[in-house]
């Protein structure tokens, strides 16, 4: 208070011996002058803890946002490193897929040719079997025709007395005899 009391008495000798003159703007800026103290004396607490307010929520706000950025640069080195592993994962894949194809296209011929080694002979076998198998039925048939037909020529030459087939019988039996 002592302050503002100087001033004011200060002020009035400057303006008594027309040091300062007071026209519409020195009373203008002497009013905003005082109105600046005034305000600033009496609310210097409240604008200080509202400064302190600000930055503490300001002081927040940027350790939020650091976490944030080291959690994300975290996550983008994360990332990287596993990209990395994958890309390496890929290449080594890349060099066992080649060398099983080219494994592969040498042994593949020669499995081709072992298999057909084992399985030819077994087909061979099986056509032999039913070939066998076949002559037997062939001749089982031939055999039963002859005997049905060596019946039916009996039948016609001693039931039903046919001539031809009577003739046919003298033949048969003189041919016979003859080779005996």
């Amino acid at each position: 208070m002592l302050n503002i009391s100087i001033i004011v008495l200060f002020s009035f000798i400057l303006v008594y011996s027309n040091i300062i003159i007071l026209n519409e703007e020195t009373l203008i800026l002497i009013c905003f002058f005082a109105f600046c103290l005034i305000a600033f004396n009496k609310l210097k607490d409240s604008i200080s803890k509202d400064f302190q307010m600000n930055s503490y929520k300001v002081e927040i706000s940027l350790y939020k946002s650091f976490i944030e950025l080291v959690n994300s640069l975290k996550s983008v080195f994360i990332y990287k490193y596993t990209f990395k592993n994958i890309v390496l994962n890929l290449q080594s894949l890349k060099i066992h897929f080649v060398t099983f194809g080219i494994i592969t296209c040498k042994e593949l011929p020669e499995y081709i040719i072992r298999n057909t080694e084992i399985t030819y002979p077994k087909k061979l076998m099986f056509t032999q079997r039913l070939e066998n198998q076949t002559s037997k039925l062939l001749a089982l048939l031939l055999n039963y025709k002859l005997t049905r037909i060596t019946n039916i020529q009996n039948f016609y030459t001693h039931n039903c007395e046919i001539e031809i087939f009577l003739c046919v019988q003298k033949i048969i039996l003189r041919e016979y005899l003859k080779v005996l």
